[in-house]
């Protein structure tokens, strides 16, 4: 009876979703050069992928795929052909790339009625905000997809061989996205995902077999993957079910030995849901024999108990439990991922040397450890913040939707920007303790996120001091020394396409 209602729910909103012939477009990596180029280690555009799965699954859809990280969206001769054009959003900077996508089918002559927008990215806009980033364009919210009865069970290895072999063997050379659970207990104010909300699990195994299947057609018997769960061993928290989450580790083991696929994930948690699950040994072992090899704790905030309260994390004494976590982790043979973000608004100079203090003291003391930081974003669409009635009203608000370009600003990789903290003084402070920590890290060569640089209103003396820039020209001389010897802070604004480009994804 349930999946009747559900159905009969979906049919009352089907006006919402992209209909007919439909071409799904990934837009390309947000810090692409303007000029296109064929990205060498492009990602798997599994939300484009699932989101077209679920749309034939209503049967008025038949969907095409088109990858702008591979192929240039303008030089295809049957753009005019299709009845309707899906754009997915993956994060708030990915709305400068699919600002571009929409601009790019405009400009022949594309009608923005027949254009559809979705994903975790965008769908945190009002359609006030939308509209003026995309005037006449239709935004799809998760909601109406999620009402298919089929939502967290749907077989993508049909959209997967709509795919050229050639595009799915650099996918799987790289990681790919492992669809695992989806919803959080708390609701941290900086989070723009599903928080405060009941984690739902997909059809995990499944979701394997689809990937192994495409893989091995290209003779890849290895998958690494990041899995979507926004706290991995929450299951393990008071309330929840942990012999759930082990049976689905259970599937995830047997569906490698069934497809002769193994793979490698990591997974991001918090410190006292993961010292919580240690305390089932089987869920442990599970989590081992599935795969589980890194994983990233959300140390926001740990070094302060003020910033932490700030950003309703849940705790008010992580510290200790973190450093435990972490010993426990090298002890298991797995990598801790110091996942750590300068800068939130709570955030004061005495508590960014803090932190900067207790990330460098990880990283020293737990030899496996995992540096990935980045400078906070505190304002991102589907966060508590943005929401805030002041923000709304701020100028900075008003700039960013004045231009879907500024949202590149966003990215949590970019260093702190007058769109990001608006204030210099502690933008600068923010940049220097960021740059500093990821020098020290590239040092030990332990190093996963990688910093890039943000639109600038003037030139690089608005987002750090000289001695921040000379750290600065250190990391990026690992990438392209060229570059690094004609940096200035002065010519920073011209070099930043090639130098983004030269910086590795973070992945």
């Amino acid at each position: 009876m349930i999946k009747i209602n559900k159905i009969q729910n979906l049919e009352g909103k089907i006006d919402s979703l992209p209909t007919g012939d439909v071409l799904m477009i990934q837009p390309r990596y947000a810090f692409s050069r303007s000029a296109f180029e064929q990205d060498s280690n492009p990602y798997l555009p599994i939300g484009a992928l699932y989101a077209g799965a679920l749309l034939e699954g209503t049967g008025k859809a038949t969907v095409s795929y088109h990858d702008s990280q591979r192929r240039e969206l303008s030089k295809r001769k049957d753009l005019s052909n299709y009845d309707t054009y899906g754009i997915t959003v993956m994060g708030a900077s990915n709305i400068a790339s699919a600002g571009r996508t929409y601009q790019e089918l405009l400009s022949q002559d594309i009608e923005p009625s027949k254009i559809y927008f979705g994903g975790q990215g965008i769908e945190g806009l009002t359609q006030e905000e939308f509209q003026r980033l995309f005037p006449g364009a239709n935004l799809v919210s998760r909601s109406v997809l999620a009402d298919n009865p089929n939502y967290w069970s749907t077989n993508i290895s049909p959209q997967l061989e709509k795919l050229a072999e050639e595009d799915i063997k650099k996918y799987f050379e790289n990681e790919v996205t492992l669809l695992f659970s989806q919803g959080c207990k708390y609701d941290c104010t900086f989070c723009g995902a599903q928080t405060k909300q009941k984690e739902e699990f997909f059809g995990v195994a499944d979701q394997f077999r689809s990937l192994a299947k495409a893989a091995k057609k290209v003779g890849i018997y290895e998958i690494k993957a990041y899995v979507t769960s926004l706290d991995f061993f929450q299951q393990a928290l008071k309330g929840g079910d942990v012999g759930r989450l082990e049976k689905l580790l259970n599937e995830l083991k047997e569906a490698q030995e069934e497809t002769g696929v193994s793979l490698k994930f990591r997974a991001l948690s918090r410190a006292d849901s993961y010292m919580a699950a240690t305390k089932y040994p089987s869920i442990m072992d599970a989590a081992k024999k599935a795969g589980f090899y890194q994983c990233g704790l959300g140390a926001d905030g740990a070094a302060s108990v003020e910033v932490l309260k700030a950003m309703k994390k849940g705790n008010t004494s992580l510290r200790s439990t973190l450093i435990e976590a972490f010993a426990d982790m090298e002890k298991r043979g797995i990598a801790p991922e110091i996942l750590y973000v300068f800068g939130v608004g709570a955030d004061t100079p005495k508590t960014l040397e803090d932190t900067l203090g207790l990330c460098s003291e990880l990283l020293t003391e737990f030899p496996t450890s995992i540096y990935r930081g980045f400078p906070a974003k505190d304002f991102i669409p589907g966060n508590r913040n943005w929401r805030r009635s002041d923000w709304k009203q701020s100028s900075t608000h008003s700039e960013l939707l004045n231009d879907s370009k500024n949202f590149i600003n966003l990215d949590f990789t970019s260093l702190g920007n007058y769109i990001s903290h608006p204030n210099e003084e502690m933008r600068k402070e923010v940049n220097r303790v960021a740059i500093e920590m990821s020098a020290k890290a590239h040092e030990l060569g332990r190093v996963q996120s990688f910093l890039t640089i943000p639109e600038m209103t003037t030139d690089g003396r608005e987002l750090m001091s000289e001695e921040s820039f000379e750290r600065l020209r250190e990391i990026i001389a690992v990438y392209s020394p060229v570059l690094a010897e004609q940096m200035t802070l002065e010519n920073l604004p011209e070099l930043r396409e090639k130098i983004n480009a030269n910086i590795p994804k973070d992945r």
